[in-house]
C-alpha cells in the first residue's frame, strides 16, 4: 500500500506513513516518522482526518484515544464507556476551567465542596488523572489546595478524555470511578498565532495568547507558548479570583526516528472570600428548624479570606521509533505547589439573632507546601502471530508525593468567636494580626506508587478482538507525624475486554476491570483496614458513521467494591483517638447510560448522553443520594449553516434528577431536598474573515436557582452573559 501511495505523491514533496492506529497520514519528505505527535499530518482514510488530537478538525469527538488501555484505538475499538471533550467544545461553550468541562461531560457528577468541585463517577469521586499519558495524582496536592484538578486552565490543552469505569490498568490505586486523561498542545511545523479576549456578567475578564511553529528552517526545532490571564468577581458576595497561566513546549527532532520534548508550566491564582469545605456557606435551617431566608448570593466569609496559590511544573519527553511497528517512550514529570489560606471556619447552625452561640470551627491562616515526580517508560508495537497483527503495550510507571502542612492559627478551643454575629449573610470577625502569630509545620507525608503493566489486544478473527492484561502494583505511604508507615507490594489488577464486530459500524463490547485503593481508617483493635477493591463489569453496543465523524455508544455495567470503612462515629480508640470503623462488602452501583458525539451531518456537531445511576450499600439501602442523582441528562450542539458558513448556532441542557438526604426525617426531609432541574444554554459565532471572530455564550438561560448542596445554601450560577473576540495571525 504505501508503495501505491509513493506513485500517487511522486514529486509533490510529500510522502505517506502509517500511524499507530493503522491509518495513514501525509508529510513532507523527509520528516519524523512519528509525523502524529508534531505536525498533526493531514489523515487520508476513513478517519477523514481525526486522529488523537482534536485541534483544528472542529470535531466534538475524536478519531482515537489511549486513555483506557494504553493503546491508541477507536472508541469503537475501546472495551469501556469514554467521552471526549475536544478543542472545538471547549471554545464553543467557552468552557475555562476543568470544573466547567467536567460539569458538561456525560456521566460525570460534580458536586460543589466550598468554591471547587468535586469530580464523581459511578458513585465515587475520581483520583486518577493522566497528563500526556503521565499519572498524575492531582489530590496528592492536598484537598485543601486551591491548584487541584477542578481549577486548571484549559487554555494550554487539546482535550479531556474521561474513562467511566475502574482504570487500574495504567494509573495504579484508585476508586472504581474513572480516570480523566489530559492532552496538552502540541507545537505546529507552520507559524500559527492568535490573541482572545472576553468579558462576561460579574466583571469577569479573560485573556489569552497562543504563538507556535518552527524555530528553524528545517522545522525540526518547534515551540509553542500559551499565556492566560482571567479576573472577576461571582455570583457570590465578597468573591474575586484572578489567575495567571504561562505554558510553554519544545519539541526537537533527534534525527528520524527521536523526538525530545520540553514542557514548561506556571500557574498562579488568588481568591478573594473563598473557602473550601464548604466555609463559605450558610445552613438552610436555624438552630431551632426554621428557615434562614438567605439569598443564593450569600457568603458567610469575610472578605480577607483568601487563597493565594503558585504551581511549577517540569516535564521531559523522549520517544524514538525502531520502525513502523514499535516505539518506545520515556516521560517524567515535577510538580512543584505552595499555597496560603485565610480562613474563618464556622460550621453549624445559628440562632433566628444570627448569632452562632459556640460554633464548631477555627480562624487560621494555614499553607500547603508538596512536590510530585512522575515518571512512566511505555513500549508500544505490533506483532504478527497465527497469520494475524496484533498490538501490545507494555510499560512502567510510578509517582512519588511529599506534602507537608504549615500554619499561623490564631485560637484553638475555646473558640474565639463564639457569639459570631452574621449580618447580611457575612461573619463579621476583623482579620487578626497575623504578623504576631509563629508559623508551625508540620512533618512531611510521603506518597510512592508505582507498577509494571502488559496488555494485549488480539485479533482472533477478522470480527472478533480481546484486550487482555494487567498491572503489578507497589503502593507506600509514611506519615512522619503519626510515625505511620503503610506498605503493599505486587498487587495484581486485572484487565479484559472483548470487542465483537457485527458489522462495519456497529461492535458488541464486555470488559472486567480492577482497581485497590488503600485506606486510612482502622478497627477497634487499631489496625489498618485491608485496602478498598473495586471492580467494573460493563457490556455494550458502539457504533461509528461517516468515517469515524459520528461515534455512539450504549452500556451496561455494574461497579462493586469490597473493604469499604464503615465509621462508628460514636466510637473511638483509646489510645490513638481515632474513629473504630469495620470493612464492609457488597457495595455495588448499577445504572446504563447512552452517548453520541460526533457530526451527523454536514455542519453540525452534538455531543450528549444520558445516566441512570444508583448505589447502594452491603444491606441494599442507596448511598449519597444528598450528592448522586440517579439520573442524569447532558447534551450541547452547534449548528453552521451551508448557506452562512460564517454563523454558528448552538444551544444545550443539563437536566438531573432530584437529590436529597436520605437520613433526614419529617419536614426536614422535604428542606434537604432539591428537585430535579435543567440549566439550558446558548451560544453563538460569526467569523468576520479568516482571522477574526465573535463568541458569545450565553448561561442559564431561564435564569434557574438550584442548591449545589441540599443542607447548605450553595447554589449554582445565575443567567450570565459573556463574549469574546479572537483574532489569528
Amino acid at each position: 500500500m504505501q508503495g501505491g501511495f509513493a506513485a500517487l505523491l511522486a514529486g509533490s514533496g510529500l510522502q505517506a506513513f502509517r500511524q499507530d492506529d493503522g491509518s495513514y497520514g501525509l508529510r513532507p519528505v523527509p520528516v519524523d516518522k512519528r509525523g502524529e505527535t508534531t505536525l498533526a499530518p493531514v489523515t487520508v482514510t476513513d478517519r477523514a482526518g481525526l486522529g488523537s488530537l482534536t485541534e483544528g478538525t472542529g470535531a466534538y469527538t475524536t478519531g482515537s484515544t489511549s486513555a483506557a488501555t494504553g493503546m491508541n484505538l477507536k472508541l469503537r475499538e475501546t472495551p469501556q464507556s469514554v467521552s471526549v471533550i475536544t478543542r472545538q467544545r471547549i471554545e464553543d461553550q467557552n468552557l475555562a476551567s476543568m470544573d466547567d468541562i467536567m460539569q458538561q461531560t456525560v456521566g460525570v457528577s460534580t458536586v460543589q465542596t466550598g468554591m471547587a468541585n468535586g469530580t464523581y463517577i459511578r458513585g465515587y469521586q475520581v483520583s486518577n488523572f493522566q497528563v500526556d499519558g503521565v499519572s498524575t495524582t492531582f489530590q496528592s496536592f492536598g484537598t485543601q489546595s486551591n491548584m487541584g484538578f477542578g481549577s486548571m486552565d484549559s487554555a494550554v490543552y487539546d482535550s479531556v478524555a474521561v474513562v467511566r469505569g475502574a482504570a487500574g490498568l495504567l494509573t495504579g490505586a484508585g476508586d472504581p470511578s474513572g480516570s480523566v486523561s489530559l492532552i496538552r498542545k502540541r507545537p505546529t511545523r507552520a507559524f500559527q498565532a492568535s490573541v482572545e479576549g472576553s468579558a462576561g456578567r460579574w466583571d469577569q475578564y479573560r485573556a489569552v495568547g497562543d504563538v507556535g511553529g518552527s524555530l528553524n528552517a528545517a522545522g525540526t526545532l518547534r515551540g509553542r507558548f500559551v499565556g492566560a490571564y482571567s479576573e472577576g468577581k461571582s455570583w457570590i458576595d465578597n468573591y474575586r479570583g484572578d489567575k495567571n497561566v504561562a505554558y510553554g513546549i519544545f519539541e526537537a527532532d533527534l534525527g528520524g526516528r527521536t523526538l525530545l520534548s520540553l514542557t514548561l508550566e506556571r500557574v498562579q491564582e488568588s481568591t478573594k472570600g473563598a473557602s473550601g469545605n464548604y466555609g463559605n456557606a450558610l445552613p438552610v435551617v436555624y438552630s431551632d428548624g426554621s428557615l434562614t431566608l438567605f439569598d443564593r448570593h450569600s457568603n458567610k466569609l469575610p472578605a480577607w479570606a483568601s487563597w493565594d496559590s503558585e504551581r511549577n511544573t517540569v516535564a521531559l519527553s523522549l520517544e524514538h521509533a525502531f520502525n513502523d511497528d514499535w516505539r518506545v517512550q520515556l516521560n517524567y514529570r515535577h510538580d512543584d505547589i505552595d499555597d496560603w489560606h485565610k480562613t474563618l471556619e464556622a460550621y453549624g447552625s445559628f440562632n433566628q439573632s444570627n448569632i452562632f452561640p459556640a460554633p464548631d470551627g477555627w480562624i487560621n491562616y494555614f499553607g500547603y507546601e508538596g512536590k510530585t515526580e512522575s515518571f512512566s517508560a511505555t513500549l508500544n508495537g505490533r506483532y504478527d502471530l497465527f497469520g494475524r497483527q496484533h498490538e501490545l503495550v507494555a510499560g512502567f510507571n510510578g509517582s512519588s508525593s511529599e506534602h507537608q502542612t504549615k500554619q499561623k492559627q490564631v485560637a484553638e478551643s475555646p473558640w474565639v468567636f463564639a457569639g459570631l454575629p452574621i449580618i447580611d449573610g457575612v461573619a463579621v470577625y476583623p482579620e487578626p494580626d497575623w504578623h504576631d502569630t509563629p508559623t508551625t509545620r508540620r512533618k512531611p507525608s510521603e506518597t510512592k506508587q508505582s507498577g509494571f503493566y502488559l496488555a494485549t489486544r488480539f485479533h482472533a478473527t477478522e470480527r472478533l478482538s480481546a484486550i487482555i492484561g494487567g498491572r503489578w502494583s507497589d503502593w507506600d505511604y509514611e506519615d512522619k507525624n503519626r510515625d505511620e508507615h503503610r506498605k503493599f507490594s505486587g498487587v495484581f489488577v486485572p484487565y479484559a475486554g472483548v470487542i465483537y464486530d457485527l458489522s462495519d459500524r456497529i461492535s458488541a463490547y464486555a470488559s472486567y476491570t480492577e482497581i485497590f485503593q488503600p485506606q486510612s481508617a482502622r478497627d477497634v483493635k487499631g489496625s489498618l483496614l485491608d485496602p478498598e477493591e473495586g471492580k467494573n463489569r460493563e457490556i455494550g453496543l458502539k457504533g461509528e458513521w461517516f468515517g469515524g465523524r459520528l461515534n455512539a455508544s450504549i452500556a451496561a455495567f455494574e461497579t462493586r467494591k469490597d473493604n469499604l470503612a464503615v465509621y462508628d462515629w460514636g466510637t473511638t480508640n483509646p489510645v490513638t483517638g481515632d474513629v473504630v470503623a469495620r470493612a464492609e462488602d457488597g457495595t455495588k452501583g448499577r445504572g446504563w447510560e447512552l452517548e453520541v458525539s460526533g457530526e451527523p451531518a454536514p455542519g453540525w456537531q452534538l455531543q450528549g448522553g444520558y445516566t441512570r445511576f444508583v448505589l447502594r450499600d452491603g444491606k441494599d439501602q442507596r448511598m449519597n443520594t444528598d450528592t448522586l442523582p440517579e439520573h442524569l441528562f447532558k447534551l450541547f450542539t452547534a449548528y453552521t449553516p451551508q448557506n452562512l458558513p460564517r454563523l454558528t448556532l448552538g444551544g444545550g441542557i443539563n437536566w438531573q434528577s432530584k437529590v436529597y438526604r436520605s437520613t433526614a426525617q419529617g419536614r426536614l426531609r422535604d428542606i434537604y431536598t432539591q428537585e430535579s432541574y435543567a440549566v439550558a444554554n446558548l451560544m453563538a459565532s460569526y467569523r468576520f474573515d479568516d482571522r477574526l471572530s465573535l463568541n458569545v455564550n450565553l448561561n442559564n438561560v431561564f435564569d434557574k436557582e438550584y442548591r449545589t448542596r441540599v443542607h447548605l445554601h450553595m447554589y449554582g450560577p445565575e443567567r450570565n452573559l459573556s463574549a469574546s473576540l479572537k483574532y489569528q495571525f
